[in-house]
């Protein structure tokens, strides 16, 4: 079971929208990219066997540098990943471009997950220049609730029981974010997730994002809202995460793209 949906953007009076004040051949350019890259990123996320999965993203301008994907494997296991280009707008957007191209075209990287991001790191080490990265984590979906994963840079999933205990955050298996370095080996953790056990996968954009008095939404309540959220179904769960990040900006706008994917294992 799967569902998704997209945010729309918005502009503040601070950063113009290319749509609205720009030129009309340059509105027309825009508009061209940003329907170009709203056809290649997933609209929802594919039904799985055993797990629901809620998809919701937006882009804090025309064009995105989060990346959220998903890959139906010829083993039978569904793989997702979700990233986080470094800058925001149209450079941000090339970076995940080439990352989506790597993961698309190279079929044979799609392995453990640790091994998925140590290859694809050293080919977007070799396309992208010193001072550009790119953050993400890759999730492997198993059979019988065995899931698997690993980050570069990337904030670990979080995991939280049925009956709402998170579980302890350990950043040390994270690794260096992806184009660092061309050597970078990448660590697999493997959970057993239960029926009802549920991960959230997110970018920073959603954690980060201020209110009119520039507080940040912040993870702890990120956090502290993921596990008290077991008792509502996983779509309402996604939706009311978003409504509460919206609430707190207080009028304000998004200075970043988000991306959210809540996974829950079902018996």
């Amino acid at each position: 079971m799967s569902t998704g949906h997209e945010l729309p953007a918005s502009f503040t009076e601070r950063d113009p929208s290319p749509f609205r004040d720009g030129a009309t051949e340059d509105r027309a350019a825009w508009g061209k990219l940003c329907n170009l890259q709203r056809r290649i990123l997933p609209r929802v996320a594919p039904s799985v066997p055993g797990y629901q999965q809620v998809l919701a993203y937006r882009p804090s301008f025309v064009v995105t540098g989060d990346y959220h994907d998903f890959f139906c494997r010829p083993d039978g296991r569904t793989a997702l990943f979700v990233g986080d280009g470094s800058g925001h707008g149209p450079a941000a957007s090339m970076l995940m471009a080439m990352m989506r191209t790597i993961l698309h075209t190279h079929p044979d990287l799609h392995r453990e997950p640790g091994e998925t991001l140590t290859r694809a790191g050293r080919m977007f080490h070799q396309l992208v220049p010193s001072d550009l990265f790119m953050t993400g984590v890759y999730l492997l979906l198993g059979g019988d609730g065995r899931v698997s994963w690993s980050s570069a840079g990337h904030h670990p999933p979080l995991r939280v029981s049925r009956t709402g205990q998170l579980e302890p955050i350990d950043l040390t298996s994270v690794g260096h974010v992806l184009g660092f370095a061309s050597e970078e080996e990448y660590a697999t953790i493997t959970w057993q997730c239960g029926p009802g056990e549920r991960l959230l996968l997110f970018t920073d954009g959603l954690w980060e994002a201020r209110s009119r008095s520039g507080e940040k939404f912040g993870r702890q309540c990120l956090f502290d809202y993921w596990a008290g959220a077991v008792k509502l179904p996983l779509d309402e769960a996604v939706g009311e995460l978003v409504a509460r990040v919206v609430a707190h900006l207080e009028g304000a706008e998004f200075e970043d793209d988000f991306t959210v994917v809540g996974v829950e294992r079902q018996g």
